[in-house]
């Protein structure tokens, strides 16, 4: 091969090379910049302290699943990843500290519902200089009972729930039972009935958080109906809406809770 003809292929060669550009990535939800959401998100202050424990397969496969979107919205709360928080470290300073008074939101017979009980125990911990810390357990509902379970120190915890008014908005994703919301949609309605009654004054910023997670269920469903995507639901012939499919049957209430 002579010189001209080398020299010709090797130009050719470089015209056949396909450019390519990187893609912006947001490292605060470390999803690349086209398909992040944190420019929806307008974080906010609250009285109470929110821990949320999420379970090492949430944190690892959801990126920013509903947990981590509470936690980027609310500035005064924290996640701790884990199974068993009996040991934990980070866990057992925040229920041992003198200022705080430590419940975990999750159902219960001897729950506090701050939808309809007397609350008059929330209310007079600002006057004593106490702090209301409320744990949740971030992970799919069989996940977050084996966690109450395993977890010594959380179960044994005073609970705190309320009345659900709506079934969940994750149309995306199949709840057990009409009780069960998402962890973003039991902080934002926890929240929300605790301004109600007087615990929090929000000003219904906290609403940014549905606004917020709407955003995510449209982006899911999206991707779901995209056949270029792997997340394409080919099975069952496609991504089917909420009321086009029926609820499992498989869970009843009593196996979805842990009664401790």
């Amino acid at each position: 091969m002579d010189k001209a003809t080398y020299l010709q292929k090797k130009e050719e060669q470089k015209e056949s090379i396909v450019s390519f550009q990187r893609e912006d990535f947001c490292f605060r939800c470390f999803r690349l910049q086209k398909n992040c959401l944190c420019h929806f998100i307008k974080s906010f202050n609250t009285k109470t302290h929110f821990v949320l424990l999420i379970h090492p397969m949430e944190a690892k496969k959801e990126k920013m699943g509903t947990g981590r979107i509470s936690v980027a919205c609310l500035e005064n709360s924290e996640l701790i990843t884990g199974i068993d928080f009996s040991e934990d470290q980070s866990v057992n300073n925040l229920i041992n500290d003198p200022q705080n008074y430590c419940m975990v939101l999750y159902p219960g017979e001897n729950a506090l519902n701050v939808s309809s009980d007397d609350i008059s125990p929330i209310v007079c911990l600002e006057g004593l200089g106490k702090k209301l810390v409320v744990f949740l357990i971030d992970g799919t509902w069989p996940c977050a009972k084996k966690m109450m379970k395993l977890s010594k120190n959380i179960n044994s915890l005073p609970r705190v729930s309320f009345t659900a008014t709506h079934e969940s908005l994750f149309s995306i994703k199949e709840q057990p039972a009409e009780f069960c919301l998402s962890t973003l949609e039991s902080i934002h309605f926890f929240l929300s009935e605790s301004q109600r009654r007087g615990l929090e004054k929000l000003e219904g910023r906290h609403d940014n958080m549905i606004d917020v997670f709407k955003e995510m269920i449209n982006f899911q469903i999206k991707c779901a109906l995209d056949p270029s995507l792997s997340s394409y639901r080919k099975k069952s012939g496609g991504y089917t809406s909420k009321e086009e499919r029926s609820r499992s049957k498989k869970w009843g209430s009593n196996r979805i809770v842990f009664k401790g």
